[in-house]
């Protein structure tokens, strides 16, 4: 079975590094977003105005990772441990 998980890093290369790591651990797939935010078509207002008072404070990359569930915990582990905020 496949799962999917979703961060943000404040650091381009930082998610790069990670994308690195976790390829060496068998991920299935890796899908980058340089922009990083959220759609505002995509959220109520209140959560549009909270984020977009976020995301003129810090740049925000995200990274969407496709990995077996048995790999799950690992994959979620080394996001975390590079910094990565899951979602």
């Amino acid at each position: 079975m496949e799962i999917n998980l979703e961060a943000t890093f404040t650091d381009r290369s930082t998610m790069e590094k990670t994308a690195e790591v976790l390829r060496s651990q068998g991920v299935l797939d890796i899908k980058f977003n340089y922009g990083g935010e959220p759609q505002a078509s995509d959220l109520p207002g209140s959560l549009v105005q909270s984020l977009d008072s976020y995301s003129a404070a810090e740049p925000s990359y995200a990274l969407t990772v496709s990995v077996e569930k048995s790999r799950y915990r690992q994959a979620e582990d080394t996001i975390m441990k590079f910094g990565g905020q899951l979602h």
